[in-house]
């Protein structure tokens, strides 16, 4: 089964025209194909959108869907290492969502590649 990290602007972009990448993740993962994974770093974006007070709830249901990663030490140290060593010029928030997808093997699912450019080994999601 693949392992799939899920990036905000995937939910995002499902959550405001009910298309987008999500709904064949969806597919794939009731197949038995992939394994959907989120970052603590995209809850919180989420939750920090101008709607989300709105769809609280909706959010929370749909979090059901992934398995969570939390940022923990090791990952923090992760990242952090990532950023000192490689010299990318990331955000700390895409940085956190970059470490935790290496960190658990999972390609990552993002329409925004180019946050990410210049980060070792990660590799991305293509339908």
């Amino acid at each position: 089964m693949r392992k799939i990290l899920v990036d905000s602007d995937i939910i995002i972009d499902f959550l405001r025209t009910g298309s987008g990448a999500l709904p064949k993740l969806f597919i794939g993962q009731r197949g038995g194909k992939l394994e959907l994974f989120l970052s603590t770093i995209t809850v919180l974006e989420l939750f920090a959108g101008k709607s989300s007070k709105a769809i609280a709830g909706k959010l929370r249901e749909f979090f059901t869907g992934f398995t969570v990663i939390p940022l923990g030490v090791d990952l923090a140290m992760f990242a952090g290492e990532l950023k000192r060593d490689h010299r990318v010029d990331t955000a700390f928030a895409d940085l956190v969502v970059a470490a935790t997808s290496l960190s658990i093997g999972a390609r990552l699912a993002t329409r925004n590649r180019r946050h990410y450019h210049g980060i070792p080994k990660l590799r991305f999601y293509s339908s």
